[in-house]
């Protein structure tokens, strides 16, 4: 397979403090890889260098198709009073969306990544009377419009109850696999990323891993390079993951120390 993301030697920093050190690592054209890494990690940095709104003061990142990227933000706060019905608000998303008219090819557009993010049924509704879950469907909707072959996604379950985290995951995901789109998910749930993803970038402050979730998922590994009791409960085809002292979760194998 082709790689559709490539990061070379990746160095940023500000005011004289690193957020990205030596990061490299690639994402085959397909591929699912989970981001995951307490707060201060670089993990929205990373977003920010992929999306070209930050360059990184070293290092190389070769994007396949660079137009042809979406982008999927946290889940934001909409005043209830927005009177922008769910359609309108995706078809922003088009790369013409400030044309007075929409064409029928458009309107075909949006309700095809409507009906693929399962947001159909309320596609007239005011985006201010919908739920975060519902939100978050329009979001990447809205990125869906743009035909993008490489999906960026910045902990878009944040502020989700559980049952709309698994939601947003599993439409993700069926999407990734109908139209053969590589997906770049950040999340601070593990457990919810494991069951997705087929790679695991961990990142902290001065390191990073990455490696196949069943490679990386085992309590050895986990509870080594936390430096505390971390364990691995096999749940059917799911992964739980415990951590003793601390509510944060995290995986990695293979650490770079940010001195390599």
């Amino acid at each position: 397979m082709t790689e559709a993301v490539t990061l070379k030697n990746v160095n940023v920093s500000f005011d004289g403090k690193w957020v990205l050190r030596n990061l490299t690592f690639s994402v085959e054209s397909g591929e699912f890889l989970g981001i995951i890494g307490p707060n201060g990690s670089g993990k929205t940095t990373l977003m920010r260098v992929l999306l070209s709104m930050l360059k990184p003061q070293e290092g190389s990142v070769d994007i396949v198709n660079a137009s042809g990227l979406g982008y999927v933000p946290q889940s934001r706060h909409i005043d209830p009073e927005t009177p922008l019905s769910a359609r309108n608000f995706v078809s922003l998303g088009l790369p013409h969306k400030f044309r007075p008219w929409q064409t029928r090819k458009d309107r075909l557009i949006v309700e095809e990544a409507m009906e693929l993010t399962n947001s159909s049924n309320y596609a007239d509704k005011p985006i201010g009377k919908l739920s975060g879950g519902q939100r978050q469907r329009l979001f990447l909707a809205q990125a869906l419009v743009k035909n993008p072959q490489i999906l960026l996604l910045d902990e878009p379950t944040s502020n989700l109850d559980p049952g709309a985290q698994e939601t947003i995951a599993s439409v993700v995901d069926q999407i990734r696999r109908e139209r053969g789109i590589t997906v770049l998910f950040v999340s601070h749930d593990v457990n919810l990323i494991s069951r997705y993803a087929d790679k695991i970038l961990y990142m902290t402050q001065d390191s990073y891993a990455i490696g196949a979730v069943d490679e990386i998922m085992q309590s050895s590994v986990l509870s080594n390079l936390y430096g505390m009791p971390v364990e691995v409960v096999h749940a059917g085809s799911n992964l739980l993951v415990s951590f003793a002292n601390t509510k944060e979760t995290a995986a990695s194998i293979c650490v770079h120390s940010a001195a390599e």
